[in-house]
């Protein structure tokens, strides 16, 4: 009873350093890997606690954890606790797949995105607006104080809840999933999952314009157009291709920006690339 006690206390006082690490994850987001870094940087605390000792393996994590990453950012927490709960079973159990560990954060953004996206950013965060501007034109200085507590107050609360649901939640979730066909199952379908996520994003993400016309006078069609009845949205999809492929030829990202941002700059200079 001690000792699980001791380990209780142990992993709340982990918890506490993981939710005050997740306030970085959007002042680190960069291109490559988005949130990934911060994601990772949050993990940090946990991963020390749970692979203690076993260098190796903290690499792995480290290297696990450092993969591209993007979510409505106060329903990070919630994936996190997760992950520190399968880094666990990770830990304890041979027989645990540590691709699921990924495949279950990838699949878990696209629907927490569409939820925090739809309900609080364009919802929640208007209604606060909409309430501080009021105030704001009347000269009261309550608007933007309004504004910052009616907003962070909720988005903070969903933060550490959130941590503590997805690890509790997902520790009891993985005890139940002895038997390991039923882990390969989810691992597999999660995985697929997760490629229909990040494939939904290259049309948002991926934008490639032209300026070139096929025809003469106002009969004249804009080949993007026409690529886009053929395709809906080709271009994006085509220069996904490239930048995968140089990705798979080992390039590394650094040459792979300057290529991107050289081809971008001549494109346009030509005139066969448009913004």
């Amino acid at each position: 009873m001690t000792m699980s006690m001791s380990s209780n206390n142990k992993m709340n006082k982990v918890l506490h350093k993981t939710f005050w690490r997740t306030f970085t994850m959007g002042a680190s987001w960069e291109y490559t890997r988005q949130m990934g870094t911060g994601y990772c940087y949050a993990m940090v605390p946990a991963l020390k606690s749970i692979y203690q000792g076993d260098k190796k393996q903290m690499e792995i994590a480290l290297e696990r954890h450092m993969q591209f990453f993007n979510i409505t950012n106060i329903f990070a927490p919630l994936v996190l606790g997760t992950s520190i709960a399968m880094e666990e079973k990770n830990a304890s159990s041979a027989d645990f797949s540590p691709d699921l560990i990924n495949n279950i954060k990838i699949s878990l953004m696209g629907p927490l995105s569409a939820v925090g996206d739809s309900l609080f950013l364009s919802t929640w965060r208007i209604i606060c607006t909409g309430l501080a501007i009021s105030l704001c034109q009347a000269g009261n200085i309550l608007g933007p104080i309004l504004f910052l507590l009616a907003y962070n107050i909720p988005a903070t609360l969903i933060r550490y809840f959130g941590l503590k649901i997805g690890y509790k939640q997902g520790s009891s979730f993985l005890n139940k999933l002895s038997d390991t066909n039923i882990i390969q199952n989810i691992s597999d379908k999660a995985s697929i999952l997760g490629m229909f996520v990040i494939g939904s994003m290259v049309p948002s993400l991926v934008v490639v314009n032209t300026p070139l016309k096929i025809g003469i006078g106002k009969n004249a069609q804009s080949l993007t157009s026409i690529l886009n009845t053929i395709m809906p949205n080709m271009l994006p999809l085509l220069a996904t291709f490239i930048i995968f492929a140089m990705l798979k030829k080992k390039v590394k990202v650094v040459w792979i920006l300057v290529s991107i941002v050289a081809f971008s700059i001549l494109g346009t200079w030509l005139h066969f690339l448009s913004i």
